[in-house]
């Protein structure tokens, strides 16, 4: 009977062989990563393929099974690979948007101009009744016994007519651009 030596390429190929059975396993962990199944395929060849280079290198030594140096080799380049992924979405998404952001702010901005001029150019009346009930967030009843008037019904109609007088200074500073639809 003749024996058969196993040679180095014999014992990689059967290291190959046993760790490709074992595909489900990694398939498996990667998934968990959040790794999608097509990208999982590819890791796990590319870690097959790093840890066969590897083992033809003399200065290569395994300290653990090879399972386990292929299951963490994929985890690595998942990581990498998820990470370039992330940086480059995150920054397609911040060239996309930071002009839009930066157009819509400049635009905010120029509306809120224009806006504290016209109420600037209110009566002081009128001016007290919409700071306390915007910006502070009294209810007409209260404003009504601050600012002097009979009811809040009268408050109510006193703010309707404030925020007229508003827009139609908007409107004298800035016309049609202001309050119209954009959409």
């Amino acid at each position: 009977m003749t024996q058969i030596s196993r040679t180095p390429v014999d014992r990689d190929a059967s290291e190959l062989h046993t760790l490709y059975k074992k595909w489900p396993d990694v398939k498996r962990y990667l998934r968990s990563l959040g790794c999608p199944t097509t990208d999982a395929e590819d890791i796990f060849q590319e870690a097959l393929v790093i840890f066969a280079r590897k083992r033809t290198d003399s200065n290569f030594e395994l300290t653990v099974e090879p399972f386990h140096y292929v299951k963490n080799t994929c985890k690595f380049l998942w990581y990498n690979q998820s990470r370039k992924e992330s940086k480059h979405r995150t920054s397609e998404l911040s060239d996309h948007f930071s002009e839009d952001l930066d157009d819509a702010w400049f635009e905010k901005e120029q509306q809120l101009a224009v806006i504290e001029k016209a109420l600037l150019k209110l009566g002081e009346k009128c001016q007290e009744l919409l700071q306390l009930f915007y910006g502070k967030g009294w209810s007409m009843v209260d404003i009504a016994k601050k600012i002097g008037l009979r009811s809040d019904k009268v408050a109510k109609a006193q703010k309707y007519r404030c925020l007229a007088k508003a827009k139609e200074e908007v409107e004298k500073i800035q016309p049609n651009t202001l309050f119209t639809s954009n959409s």
